[in-house]
């Protein structure tokens, strides 16, 4: 059977958001379909790092109130939770901040309760593995009957598309995500670990924020908001990834995860996509993205010459020292431990950074750039 992706617009967050929403779940068969009475409900939004929802970082506080408000309505008891970027740490007192300041408090004034501060973990078993043999996951999630998946449209400077795969590894309590890096310096081995983690917490339902999405050297402060306008549905998540790369223009062959999961045949790649369906014409991709040729002189070498002298010339975090406030969020994000700090900024010691650019998505303050340069 070919799973639907539903598309609908909204122009904004306010006026028509919970009708869009409405409209992307009856092209599914309803809220209904997936949300029975008395079912505690995860919501599971994309919450990176202490960001204000107008940057378009964090999946916007009242999207996610517009679900937890529609999973009430089916009888759910619904709850949000998610596990920051690793260069948060992952308490009661971090996540308290993080939820005042994305907005959540605010938005979730009068369900206070059901912002998640439990940071229990489980360990999970993997069976048939891409990569992982076992896994942390947060507990209230894996505990939970129903997983909503609420992730953000945008980019990243590692995998290219920061969607609705990648959003679940957030499932992955706090810094221990950092692991994953320094184990899996290949993208195409870190993807595998996205797909493991993806593949045991399985959400019941994905729901996109694309009302304002992230373009250009995503996911976090570097990145730029653009208005496409679109709320996205689907019981398949790697198949709204795949609906999203149409959208913007991308082969599932640009997007490291999604080829190794058709690789691996996780997915047969089938879907039907419905709705209000747009025109998203030059999206902004990372300047660590190479893959996409095309007769013009800059994708050329992009594609042809580029690789021959990556090993020697590729983007490398650079330091903007008059932006940086020694917060230490780099230094604690860092799986390599390759950035100090001095008296006036951050220092990174490029011989042994493997260009995860955790660092670059943490950094609170855009003082982490990505530079070309030879060293």
């Amino acid at each position: 059977m070919t799973e639907i992706v539903s598309v609908r617009k909204a122009l904004d967050y306010e006026k028509d958001l919970s009708e869009a929403i409405n409209k992307t779940l009856n092209d599914l068969g309803g809220i209904e379909r997936f949300v029975k009475k008395g079912d505690r409900v995860a919501l599971k939004p994309n919450l990176l790092v202490f960001s204000s929802p107008s940057k378009a970082i964090v999946t916007h506080p009242i999207f996610v109130l517009e679900v937890f408000k529609k999973v009430l309505q089916a009888g759910g008891d619904p709850f949000v939770i998610d596990s920051p970027g690793s260069g948060i740490p992952f308490t009661k007192t971090s996540l308290n901040s993080l939820y005042r300041l994305t907005g959540y408090s605010d938005a979730f004034k009068d369900y206070s309760d059901c912002l998640n501060t439990d940071t229990s973990k489980v360990t999970v078993e993997i069976e048939n593995g891409l990569i992982l043999k076992r896994v942390d996951i947060l507990k209230p999630l894996m505990e939970a009957d129903v997983i909503i998946n609420l992730p953000k449209m945008k980019t990243h400077t590692l995998t290219f598309l920061s969607g609705a795969v990648k959003n679940m590894y957030g499932s992955v309590p706090g810094m221990e995500k950092t692991r994953y890096h320094s184990r899996f310096r290949d993208v195409h081995d870190f993807s595998k670990a996205l797909l493991d983690v993806w593949n045991i917490t399985k959400p019941d339902l994905t729901i996109m924020d694309g009302v304002v999405s992230l373009e250009g050297d995503g996911p976090a402060m570097r990145g730029i908001p653009r208005k496409t306008e679109i709320v996205l549905s689907s019981e398949d998540s790697l198949l709204m990834d795949l609906a999203i790369c149409k959208l913007i223009g991308l082969s599932y062959e640009d997007i490291p995860y999604l080829k190794v999961a058709l690789e691996n045949n996780l997915s047969d790649g089938r879907y039907s996509l419905v709705g209000d369906i747009p025109t998203i014409n030059d999206f902004i991709l990372p300047r660590t993205y190479h893959g996409k040729l095309s007769i013009d002189p800059i994708s050329l070498y992009n594609y042809m010459v580029f690789p021959i002298f990556s090993k020697f010339l590729i983007e490398k975090p650079k330091v903007i020292k008059q932006k940086c406030i020694r917060c230490g969020v780099c230094v604690r994000s860092c799986p390599e431990r390759a950035i100090t700090m001095d008296k006036i900024s951050a220092k990174i010691e490029y011989d042994k950074c493997i260009r995860c650019y955790c660092c670059h998505e943490q950094c609170p303050e855009g003082a982490i750039d990505l530079k070309r340069i030879n060293i």
